[in-house]
């Protein structure tokens, strides 16, 4: 952290302060130590909800909208909500900002669900053949790991539902009941993320679009890996010397991508880069052969809207005749 925040820094020798936005996979006491003792460096981070149950199911009467542009663009029901509070994390007091997006609330409530009655349909089928005192389903103690692992597969709580096991003559009897304090916990908790920060002058609404801001960094790592677009795995390199040429040239690849993206933003096109090369791939040449002149011409198809767009962006047209035209100032 030290060179890359050395370089970062020194990259317009500002004397500003320095703010990084950073995922919760990156929480750790020896890192905000070390950005705590540099009085320009600050941070936003996201924090689990499962460590912070209490302020995760905080009730949304105490939220109110982020004012966010985007926000006053969406319907009354979509908006995004933030709750604001104080918190210690990591040795100090820290701005505590909790948010709630109703559309992603809906989708994990669906989900959710599903995974429960899901669940359901499994302890019913478990509970048939201890009933049928079928082998290995005779000891309670294996059934409640094979319960216990299905739940890890389906990414699920084991405590939304309780076994229950008795012995009797007739042998084995499971029983099963789903717990409502833990799944109605689970549920105020859906749509829920935390934003922790050492930036406590910062308004509720520059905390939050800075946090949502890091989707470009998420979406910079997801071009990385497409194979169409700049695809750094596999490295098919064995010496360290040829790897570090190939991550060079990836990189350069992405800054190039991203250069192609603000030049389009400029002229009030906001697609992805992605979006582009994909679009622009299929704008294709043809070669005409003419009888008379026994010569191929290369003459290029007309471009759709979109397409015509970006090579406008990038001072270019195709003329009547299919050729590409550069467009003088």
């Amino acid at each position: 952290m030290d060179e890359m925040f050395g370089i970062v820094c020194g990259l317009y020798d500002t004397k500003q302060r320095l703010t990084v936005v950073i995922d919760k996979g990156m929480n750790s006491e020896d890192n905000f130590s070390w950005i705590d003792e540099h009085a320009r460096i600050h941070f936003i981070t996201t924090y689990s909800t499962y460590f912070a149950q209490d302020l995760a199911t905080v009730h949304l009467d105490h939220f109110e909208p982020v004012d966010m542009e985007k926000n006053r663009q969406l319907e009354e029901e979509d908006r995004l909500l933030a709750y604001r509070t104080k918190g210690e994390y990591w040795g100090k007091e820290r701005t505590v900002i909790v948010t709630y997006n109703p559309r992603t609330a809906r989708k994990q409530a669906y989900t959710l669900e599903s995974k429960l009655e899901t669940l359901r349909n499994e302890l019913f089928s478990m509970r048939a053949k201890v009933r049928a005192n079928a082998p290995q389903w005779r000891d309670p103690e294996v059934i409640k790991e094979r319960y216990i692992r299905r739940c890890h597969q389906l990414h699920i709580s084991p405590e939304f539902y309780h076994l229950a096991f008795e012995q009797s003559e007739g042998g084995l009897k499971m029983s099963f009941r789903k717990d409502p304090y833990h799944v109605s916990r689970k549920e105020a908790m859906l749509g829920k993320n935390i934003i922790i920060t050492d930036n406590i002058d910062w308004s509720t609404r520059e905390i939050v679009e800075a946090s949502i801001d890091r989707w470009q960094v998420e979406n910079r790592f997801r071009v990385s890996n497409n194979d169409d677009i700049v695809g750094i795995r596999p490295v098919r390199h064995w010496t360290d010397s040829k790897i570090r040429c190939h991550l060079f040239t990836c990189v350069a690849a992405m800054v190039y991508l991203r250069r192609i993206e603000i030049k389009l933003a400029s002229h009030g096109i906001h697609r992805t880069a992605e979006d582009v090369m994909d679009d622009m791939r299929h704008l294709h040449y043809v070669l005409t052969l003419r009888k008379k002149d026994r010569k191929p011409t290369r003459q290029m198809e007309t471009p759709s809207k979109t397409q015509a767009e970006v090579l406008s962006a990038f001072s270019h047209r195709v003329d009547a005749g299919g050729v590409l035209q550069p467009v003088s100032a």
